[in-house]
């Protein structure tokens, strides 16, 4: 069978927005042939004990629909972190999504210190049975016990999974840990752990597999989001990772590439938005002296990119822009390659560009989306960005449509 261990960073609260980064991670995972994927602890709420007792739910919130159906439809186990509710107080959790089965809810057994004015204990643990393996989960400190273990192994365990929200001490003492446990009891573990801010640390990623024998087969970095699957008959592990960081100028002629194949896709479609004078390899790598252009990367190959910063075309001046003094972003040559479309990747960037604008106090984005291409222009429209007007570029038969977005009512929605 192949388990799946997804890393995640997850927003503090933002439940409904964490619950669609899921879904499209239990996307991907699908696409692997997954029977089996596990989440961070607390990971649609991100680990934040001081909103747990407002964010606690209970298993048959219909929230969670989406997940039981992606369970239905695709013979996947699905396993994601909430706080439930209980007769006694509020738990750290896991739902578990199974094909045509009745939901499933592990509550953490053993709690750390710091955790118990929040919570409160569970008292069962759960064994999921696939493909004729038992597996038992674990929920971060509870995984580190040795008591915690030997009760999954005396139930038959015959692979264990520590679901963890963990900083750099806590994966530091888990790389020690989880090889010597493994080893003993020739039982395979992996861990998924999540990035990013976490209550009062910083969560470290490094999710892994180590195999029957303590070898460590595979990780995740310590910084982004993204998958292992691991192929239980043949001990071998998938990554799937991606990562958003500023391009180089020994990457410009990849980046070149990238861009010319989208122009030849677009023209494929009818769609004559770019022309032999734009975007040219001279602006490419006058983006990329500037430092305004990132790189989108999976498992270390550039997929796409975007040009984020402050400089507005010319013809923007005929506008009438809600936001026209106030601090503006700019969107300019979002681009993925034509044969890693469709799978979310243009959202990776667009959700760094609106994170990057939160996150730097600006007021709004502006970008132009060419009237002929009407996917982009329905995606854009479901980010919330709306049309301002139009404007007319140098060797393009149709006008642009001038779309702008409020970046803090957005935010201020969100929390």
């Amino acid at each position: 069978m192949k388990i799946c261990i997804a890393q995640t960073k997850s927003e503090k609260g933002k439940v409904q927005e964490n619950i669609q980064n899921h879904l499209r991670i239990v996307e991907n995972a699908i696409k692997s042939n997954s029977e089996l994927i596990i989440f961070p602890e607390l990971s649609i709420t991100n680990y934040e004990p001081d909103l747990a007792k407002k964010l606690a739910t209970d298993i048959e919130n219909s929230i969670f629909n989406p997940f039981q159906e992606l369970s239905d439809n695709n013979e996947i186990t699905i396993g994601i972190g909430i706080p439930t509710n209980s007769t006694d107080g509020v738990n750290i959790s896991m739902l578990i999504f199974q094909p045509n089965e009745k939901r499933v809810v592990y509550s953490k057994q053993m709690l750390h210190s710091d955790e118990l004015p929040y919570f409160v204990c569970g008292n069962a643990q759960v064994i999921l049975s696939i493909k004729g393996k038992k597996i038992a989960i674990g929920i971060c400190y509870e995984t580190l016990q040795r008591e915690h273990f030997l009760n999954a192994n005396k139930k038959g365990a015959d692979i264990y999974i520590a679901s963890v929200a963990k900083p750099k001490g806590g994966i530091e003492k888990a790389y020690k840990h989880f090889p010597k446990i493994a080893r003993e009891f020739k039982t395979p573990i992996l861990m998924s752990n999540c990035v990013g801010n976490c209550d009062n640390f910083i969560g470290v990623g490094q999710s892994a597999v180590w195999n029957k024998n303590g070898k460590l087969i595979e990780h995740l970095d310590s910084e982004n989001q993204g998958i292992l699957i691991y192929d239980t008959e043949i001990e071998l592990v998938k990554i799937d990772q991606t990562k958003i960081e500023k391009g180089q100028l020994f990457d410009l002629e990849k980046l070149f590439q990238i861009y010319i194949n989208g122009k030849i896709d677009l023209e494929n479609n009818g769609i004559y938005q770019w022309t032999d004078n734009y975007p040219t390899i001279s602006i490419i790598e006058n983006d990329l002296k500037k430092d305004v252009l990132y790189t989108l990367k999976s498992n270390e190959k550039i997929i796409g990119a975007i040009n984020i910063s402050e400089e507005q075309e010319a013809e923007y001046e005929l506008i009438k822009w809600e936001f026209d003094n106030s601090k503006v972003l700019v969107i300019h040559r979002l681009v993925i390659d034509p044969k890693h479309q469709k799978k979310g990747y243009a959202q990776k960037l667009m959700d760094f560009a609106e994170n990057f604008a939160k996150e730097n106090n600006y007021s709004s984005i502006r970008l132009d989306a060419y009237s002929q291409n009407v996917r982009v222009i329905e995606f854009y429209k479901k980010r919330n960005y709306i049309i301002r007007g139009n404007v007319n570029f140098p060797e393009r038969e149709y006008p642009f449509h001038c779309m702008e977005k409020d970046i803090i009512t957005a935010y201020n929605m969100r929390i």
